[in-house]
């Protein structure tokens, strides 16, 4: 003989209320999750692409200022080459050091960098150590900040039209110095 056994319970399909509310609430953890981390990397992102256009104005305007100092004839405390008003560019002989290139503006109008030059002349060696820094200006502050340095070799100048200068800003010429005569 066959036992049947007989159950009372039905076949469902499908999930109840509470394993439902259980999916969403882990669902909603795990969002979270995953949205901060999205966001720290989307702003380690920002950063570097910050430092990276930094790194790019900063090598083209040391460039720009190599360009006029290597073939200097004199170098003495002067402002040929030094910062523009709000210190947001370089300024060599009253023009700007990179022209057409604007830096764009953070919310309060003001520019997106804030540059710092400092100027080495050292008369022994005839070499003139150019060093810029650059801190970015956004609100609330990033703490980025970019330092680059070069140092050019003054061949044309002679010890008597070299002068020693550590200053932000620096005086030089291009134009031919005379030969001392000496009398016999």
């Amino acid at each position: 003989m066959k036992k049947i056994i007989k159950s009372n319970k039905i076949l469902r399909r499908g999930f109840t209320l509470l394993e439902m509310v259980l999916v969403l609430a882990i669902m909603v953890m795990m969002s979270t999750y995953l949205y901060s981390s999205f966001r720290v990397v989307n702003y380690s992102h920002l950063k570097v692409a910050v430092v990276n256009d930094m790194h790019d104005y900063a090598s083209l305007t040391l460039h720009a200022i190599e360009n006029h100092l290597i073939n200097a004839t004199s170098i003495a405390p002067g402002d040929s080459i030094k910062l523009n008003a709000d210190s947001s560019g370089v300024v060599i002989d009253g023009a700007e050091a990179l022209p057409g290139f604007k830096q764009y503006h953070v919310g309060n109008n003001a520019a997106k960098w804030k540059l710092s030059l400092n100027f080495k002349a050292d008369a022994a060696s005839k070499t003139v150590t150019v060093t810029i820094k650059m801190t970015d200006n956004a609100s609330p502050d990033s703490g980025v900040s970019y330092t680059d340095q070069i140092t050019v070799y003054c061949a044309a100048c002679r010890a008597d039209t070299f002068k020693a200068v550590d200053a932000k800003s620096i005086a030089y010429s291009n134009k031919p110095v005379p030969k001392k005569t000496t009398t016999s």
